[in-house]
C-alpha cells in the first residue's frame, strides 16, 4: 500500500473524541496497543477477544477506527473478521481499518492486504509510527466517507462526478484515483475509464492503473495484449495477487489452461486461506484432468474453510462439483476409487476445521455426494440410503436446511421419486428470497428440466389415484403402484403401497414382490408419516393379523399430502 499525503485532510485527526476498538484474543496484546493509543491521546477506547464481541460492539457503536490482530484466533483471521463485519454491513465508510500483526511473512501480509484495509502494522512500532499510521488510516477513510455518501444517495453517476471534482480540486491522490477507476468500470464507461487510466500512468502510476489498462484491453477485444501486459506487470510486482487472478482467468478464457492453473497455483500458494482462489485451482484442474493439484487445492480449501456463516458448505458444494466433474470423466476404477478415499480424507479434514453446531449439516452434504456418486456408479438402492441418512435429521424441519443443502439434495429425490421430501423441501425453497451462486445454478438446471417435471406431476397423479382406491380396490390401485415403480422403482411411497395391496388381496400373493419392496423401504430412514406406515404393515407381515382388522385410523388410511408442484414456479425466477 503506497505511503502518501492526503491532501483532503490537513487538520490532524480529532483523537480524544474518536471512538476505537481493537480486537485481539490475547488480553495482554489488548493491554499494550491501548497503551499505546492512550499515548497518542485516544480517550475512548473499546476492546474485543473474538468475532462475536467484536459483532456485538460494532452493532451498538460507529467507530472511526477499528485495529484488529491478523492471528485473531482458531477460527479465523482478521481480515476473515473483517470480511465478516463488511458483509454484515456493520462497517461505515468513514471506519478506517487496520491490521496489525508480529508475523511479516509474505502469506500474512498478502492475505492482509488482500481485503484492503487502510494501514497494516508490524508489531512493535514506536508510538510515532503507530500515530502516523493511524493517521493515514483516518485519511483515508475521510477521503471515501464524501464519495460513498453520494453513492449510496445519489448514485454512481453522481459518484463519479464528485470523485472527479476532487481531484481537480486537491490533486492527485491514490484513493480516490482507485475509486474512479473502479466507479467507471462498475458504469461500462469505457472511454472515460481509458482516458483517466492514461492520465495516472501518466502522472501518477499505480498497480491499480495497470489493473484497469487490462481489463480495458479485454474489453477492446485483445486477450493476448491483456495477459501481455498483466505478465509485465508480475515481473515488476511479483507478489500482485489481483494480477494473477486476472491473469489465470484471461488465461484459461484464451485456451491457456495449463498455463492458467500454473498462474492460480501461484496465487494460492501465497494466500491459501482465499476460498475462491483454491476453487479456481480445483477447476483448472478438473479441466486438465490433473487430480493431484485438484486434490491438494481441496484440502486446502477444507483447512482454511470461511465457517462463520454458510458460505462454509457453498464453498464444499462448489469443489465437489468440480471433483465430480474430473471423477466422471475418469475410466480406471483404481483411480475412482483413490479420488474417493482423497475425498473421504478432504471431508474429515473440514470436520476438524467447522464448529460442533456446523457437523451436523456437513454429515449431510458429504451424505448427498456419496448418494450421487453411487447413482452414478448404478447402485440406486445404496444411494438411496445414503440421501436419506443425510436428511433423516431433518425430516420434521427440512426448512432448517441450508439452500445449498436442498439445492443438492432435490435432483436426487426428483430421480428416485420421493415425493414427500420434495414437496417439504419446494415448499422451504419457496420462502428464500436469497440464492447463492452455487444454488442458483442448480436450481436454474431443473427449471429447464421440462421433462423431469412433467414426470413429476405425472407420479403425484398417479400416487393421488392409487391412494384413492387402496382402502377400497387394492388391485386397481396395485396396478397404479406397479406403473410407478416402473419409472421409479426406487419411490418409497410406491414400495409402501404395493406391500399394503399385496396385504389387503386375499388368495397367493408371489414372495418376490414383497422381498423387492421391503428391501427398497425396510432400512431407510423414512418421513414420520411414511415411518408409521411401514411399521404397521411390518406388524401385519409379522402377526399374521389382517389389516381390515385393524383401527380405521392413522396412517394406513390416510392420504398422504400431495406435492404441491406450483411452489416451483416463483422458487426457481
Amino acid at each position: 500500500m503506497p505511503d502518501k499525503v492526503h491532501k483532503l485532510n490537513l487538520t490532524p485527526p480529532p483523537w480524544p473524541t474518536m471512538r476505537v476498538l481493537v480486537i485481539d484474543d490475547q488480553h495482554s496484546a489488548q493491554s499494550l496497543m491501548k497503551g499505546m493509543l492512550l499515548q497518542i491521546g485516544i480517550r475512548h477506547i473499546d476492546t474485543a477477544s473474538n468475532y462475536r464481541e467484536a459483532i456485538h460492539h460494532c452493532q451498538h457503536t460507529a467507530y472511526q477506527l477499528i485495529l484488529v490482530d491478523y492471528h485473531l484466533d482458531h477460527m479465523l483471521t482478521g481480515s476473515e473478521l473483517i470480511s465478516l463485519l463488511r458483509k454484515k454491513q456493520l462497517l461505515s465508510p468513514e471506519c478506517g481499518l487496520v491490521i496489525f500483526s508480529a508475523d511479516t511473512s509474505t502469506r500474512v501480509v498478502l492475505t492482509a492486504l488482500a481485503v484492503e484495509p487502510d494501514a497494516f502494522l508490524t508489531l512493535p512500532m514506536p508510538v510515532i509510527s503507530l500515530q502516523n499510521k493511524l493517521c493515514q488510516a483516518w485519511q483515508n477513510s475521510q477521503a471515501r466517507h464524501p464519495v460513498y455518501q453520494r453513492l449510496t444517495a445519489q448514485g454512481l453517476t453522481e459518484g463519479i462526478r464528485y470523485c472527479k471534482q476532487q481531484l481537480l480540486k486537491h490533486g492527485p491522490d491514490y484513493q480516490l484515483e482507485h475509486l474512479l477507476l473502479d466507479m467507471l468500470m462498475e458504469n461500462k464507461d469505457w472511454s472515460q475509464a481509458n482516458r483517466y487510466a492514461s492520465l495516472f500512468r501518466k502522472y501518477h502510476p499505480s498497480v491499480k492503473v495497470s489493473l484497469t489498462e487490462a481489463r480495458l484491453y479485454t474489453q477492446a477485444g485483445d486477450k493476448n495484449k491483456a495477459i501481455q501486459h498483466l505478465q509485465q506487470l508480475l515481473e515488476k510486482s511479483p507478489l500482485c495477487l489481483e494480477a494473477l487472478d486476472l491473469l489465470a482467468n484471461y488465461q484459461a478464457e484464451n485456451k491457456e489452461v495449463l498455463a492458467a492453473l500454473a498462474t492460480a497455483q501461484r496465487a494460492l500458494k501465497l494466500s491459501p486461506s482465499a476460498s475462491h482462489r483454491a476453487l479456481k485451482v480445483a477447476q483448472l484442474a478438473a479441466k486438465t484432468g490433473q487430480s493431484e493439484p485438484l486434490m491438494q487445492a481441496g484440502m486446502t480449501l477444507a483447512t482454511h474453510l470461511p465457517i462463520i456463516d454458510i458460505g462454509w458448505i457453498i464453498c464444499l458444494a462448489e469443489f465437489s462439483d468440480t471433483f465430480e466433474q474430473l471423477y466422471f470423466t475418469t475410466p480406471s476404477a483404481q483411480t475412482k476409487r483413490q479420488l474417493k478415499v482423497q475425498l473421504n480424507k478432504i471431508t474429515q479434514r473440514a470436520r476438524h476445521r467447522l464448529l460442533p453446531a456446523q457437523r451436523h449439516f456437513l454429515y449431510c452434504f458429504q451424505q448427498l455426494v456419496q448418494a450421487r456418486l453411487l447413482l452414478a456408479q448404478g447402485s440406486a438402492l445404496k444411494a438411496k440410503r445414503r440421501l436419506l441418512l443425510g436428511l433423516s435429521g431433518y425430516f420434521s424441519c427440512i426448512h432448517k436446511l441450508p439452500s445449498v443443502i436442498l439445492a443438492e439434495a432435490l435432483p436426487l429425490l426428483l430421480q428416485l421419486g420421493e415425493t414427500a421430501l420434495i414437496a417439504d423441501a419446494c415448499q422451504a425453497l419457496k420462502h428464500r428470497d436469497r440464492f447463492d451462486g452455487h444454488s442458483r445454478h442448480r436450481l436454474q438446471a431443473l427449471r429447464e428440466n421440462s421433462l423431469a417435471f412433467d414426470a413429476l406431476r405425472w407420479l403425484e397423479t398417479t400416487l393421488k389415484t392409487a391412494q384413492a382406491a387402496r382402502l377400497t380396490r387394492p388391485a386397481q390401485a396395485l396396478f397404479h403402484f406397479e406403473t410407478i415403480l416402473r419409472d421409479y422403482p426406487l419411490c418409497s411411497e410406491a414400495h409402501l403401497g404395493r406391500i399394503d395391496c399385496l396385504l389387503r388381496m386375499p388368495g397367493t400373493v408371489p414372495p418376490g414382490l414383497y422381498r423387492q419392496s421391503l428391501n427398497a423401504v425396510c432400512m431407510m430412514p423414512l418421513p414420520a408419516e411414511q415411518a408409521a406406515w411401514r411399521h404397521a404393515l411390518s406388524t401385519e407381515l409379522k402377526t399374521g393379523k389382517h389389516l381390515s382388522h385393524l383401527p380405521q385410523t392413522g396412517p394406513l388410511y390416510r392420504e398422504l399430502p400431495p406435492i404441491q408442484i406450483t411452489t416451483w414456479s416463483p422458487l426457481l425466477h
